[in-house]
């Protein structure tokens, strides 16, 4: 079961169930846009993620991220002012939305 094929109903609904409002990743895009643009990038979105499952391994790049200090009040002056936010691309973020929905369904069983 959690390395079985992944549909593309198993990859749509990771997207629907991501936040479109959160950052986007090191490649510039979020999930609103993905969701906004489905029907023309879906075939290059699904192809990405069944690559990996099929291979097992990343084109490079895919799963680059960058760290960044995003401040929390208006003139930060210690570390504790600032929040580090991951930005890590989306389709790494949809195979770790399958991956791990699948694995808290065997771990449930």
């Amino acid at each position: 079961m959690l390395v079985g094929i992944i549909s593309d109903a198993e990859i749509k609904e990771a997207v629907w169930n991501c936040d479109s409002s959160k950052s986007s990743g090191p490649d510039g895009f979020n999930f609103g846009f993905i969701k906004f643009c489905w029907n023309i990038i879906k075939v290059d979105i699904l192809s990405a993620v069944q690559s990996f499952a099929e291979g097992g391994s990343w084109v490079k790049g895919t799963n680059a991220s960058f760290i960044t200090l995003v401040p929390k009040v208006v003139n930060p002056q210690l570390s504790n002012d600032f929040r580090p936010i991951f930005l890590v691309g989306c389709v790494y973020k949809i195979v770790s939305k399958i991956l791990s929905s699948r694995l808290k369904r065997v771990w449930l069983k």
